[in-house]
């Protein structure tokens, strides 16, 4: 089965890529007998190749028809009178000619039409893509609109599309190349603890560093702050936006994909444990930065009036660990090689549970409007939800377990600040 893996030219698509595509599917399909298979269309192939050389054997005159043979092929040639076959054996007469000719350029005039029309709407499936589609890839949803009778303009349906490829500049290959963190079809054999533990190590250095920081930063005073009119919430916001924002930007250039690759981008089949931290950089669509950043500026100002700058860093550099490592964890044991993770919405979503964990019963507010629940009932929902999705294996290209990684991370912030408060306020009522 293997061998058959050669795409036409056009496709685009490299042996190696086909090999990967076919190992995935293998993994989707454990059941499929490949052998039995196999064995079935080499049967079939050796009829219809039996076939094949038996009549080019009897036009040449090298073998003989069996009579029970001829007889059989008269018979379907006497019920075939009228058709092609017959038609064959009479000639053709001039208005027969006339009337093949006539369909042939009917057929030629259909075809050019259709291609002309193709060739409308992928121009117009171009125009309207955006800079992050100019690499090829799915287009987003783009309604086209023509104009019939008297004028009236008729608007199709949304539709989407795989952009035409656009042909790579032989700089860009070599980059790309270079980004495969894998050069092989052959997984790279790792114990589990190879996978995971230095991961691990460092999830549990990034959650010291957080409490470290969480119990011991001292604000800056005014004059020595970089902008000392900004409210501290929005000067941290503000910082971190430009850094993924940067990071972003960053991404699109080609001799910066293998450190992508390597360091902001988590792989179960060959992990890197810096990937932890670094795949919180990493976005590679501007919905999915945009989201992120939407979501950490809703939940985040309020978190951060509440905590301070050094417990809010903390929260979010703690979850995006422990919401990396969840993810890890998840797909490795799973045995999902084919996946690779990043984003920052595990952090976001720690943010997300440390502000729902300290106000419970307050109400959660989405661009100024107050959604009728309780914070924990809002939390517990969206949580129950990832988890239904995580267990079930839905594959919705989110990143589930990484996800529910943050708000364990968040909520458990959230929990510990809770009583940390509490026994201060018992302390001080001992003291007056």
């Amino acid at each position: 089965i293997d061998s058959g893996l050669d795409f036409p030219k056009r496709s685009r698509v490299s042996r190696d890529q086909a090999l990967k595509g076919l190992q995935y599917i293998r993994t989707l399909t454990p059941g499929f007998d490949e052998q039995e298979a196999g064995q079935r269309w080499a049967e079939e192939e050796s009829l219809r190749l039996q076939d094949e050389i038996r009549e080019r054997s009897i036009k040449l005159g090298i073998y003989k028809r069996d009579p029970a043979e001829e007889v059989e092929e008269e018979d379907e040639m006497e019920s075939q009178q009228g058709t092609e076959h017959g038609r064959e054996r009479s000639k053709e007469s001039a208005l027969q000619a006339h009337r093949l000719e006539r369909e042939a350029q009917w057929e030629k005039e259909q075809a050019e039409l259709q291609a002309r029309k193709e060739a409308e709407e992928l121009a117009t499936l171009h125009s309207q893509r955006g800079p992050l589609e100019l690499g090829g890839g799915v287009q987003p949803s783009v309604a086209l609109t023509t104009t019939g009778p008297d004028g009236v303009t008729i608007n199709s349906g949304p539709r989407s599309a795989w952009l035409a490829p656009v042909e790579r500049k032989p700089w860009v290959k070599y980059y790309e190349e270079q980004a495969q963190t894998i050069k092989t079809n052959l997984l790279p054999q790792i114990t589990l603890w190879g996978r995971l533990g230095p991961s691990f190590l460092l999830l549990l250095a990034v959650l010291g560093l957080s409490t470290f920081l969480s119990d011991n930063y001292t604000p800056p005073p005014a004059s020595a702050r970089l902008w000392p009119d900004t409210p501290p919430a929005v000067a941290t916001l503000t910082t971190l936006t430009a850094f993924l924002g940067a990071a972003f930007i960053l991404s699109r250039l080609p001799p910066l994909w293998g450190i992508l690759s390597k360091y902001f981008t988590l792989i179960p089949a060959k992990p890197q444990a810096f990937s932890l931290l670094g795949a919180t950089f990493r976005h590679d669509t501007f919905t999915h930065l945009a989201t992120n950043i939407l979501s950490l500026w809703l939940f985040g100002l309020m978190l951060h009036e509440d905590v301070g700058r050094g417990t809010f860093l903390a929260i979010f550099f703690s979850s995006s660990a422990l919401g990396g490592f969840a993810s890890l964890s998840y797909n490795v044991l799973r045995k999902q090689w084919m996946t690779y993770m990043f984003g920052s919405s595990g952090g976001v979503l720690g943010v997300v549970g440390a502000s729902c964990a300290l106000r419970p019963h307050g109400e959660v507010k989405v661009m100024g409007y107050e959604i009728p629940i309780a914070a924990w009932v809002f939390l517990a929902v969206f949580g129950a939800g990832e988890m239904l999705a995580a267990f079930k294996g839905w594959r919705t290209m989110v990143d589930h377990a990484g996800h529910l990684g943050g708000i364990v991370g968040g909520v458990g912030w959230g929990l510990h600040l809770t009583r940390k408060n509490a026994e201060q306020g018992d302390e001080g009522e001992r003291e007056g």
